[in-house]
């Protein structure tokens, strides 16, 4: 009995470890393929809503910030796969005046700006993020970042 169990078994981890596999085969065998998540689900003024929630929270003295093009993520199973995502690196003083870099992941769920990780993934593939550095400089007395 335990013999005729394992295949069944073997083709379930795999399908749960390999979700794009299953999405694969579910195609050739003629069913439609569920809709994934896509980077248009971002509200058109994103980046202003992400310098508004990390300035918010952010209480360094801010010498850069630069920030990615939405991407897809993998979420894991308890988040439902796929989502998008933004990564922001922030570059900041660190308490001994060394410049430090903090990476901070979002996404944008339920009408708002929701962490996913900080610090725990590269950033890559990044461009200036000028309206975090407005963002910080209206907040801050006398208008600095620094």
């Amino acid at each position: 009995m335990p013999t005729k169990m394992a295949p069944v078994a073997l083709a379930l981890s795999l399908a749960l470890c390999f979700p794009g596999v299953a999405d694969s085969q579910a195609q050739t065998a003629g069913a439609p393929k569920q809709a994934t998540p896509s980077v248009t689900q971002l509200p058109a003024n994103y980046r202003q809503l992400i310098a508004a929630y990390i300035s918010a929270r952010d209480n360094h003295v801010v010498r850069d910030a630069k920030i990615t093009k939405p991407y897809e993520r993998w979420g894991g199973l308890l988040r439902g796969g796929t989502f998008t995502a933004v990564c922001v690196a922030v570059f900041r003083d660190n308490p001994f005046g060394i410049v430090v870099r903090d990476n901070w992941v979002v996404s944008y769920e339920g009408g708002e700006i929701k962490p996913i990780a900080m610090g725990m993934e590269s950033c890559a593939d990044l461009s200036p993020f000028p309206e975090l550095m407005k963002a910080i400089s209206a907040r801050r007395p006398g208008g600095a970042t620094r």
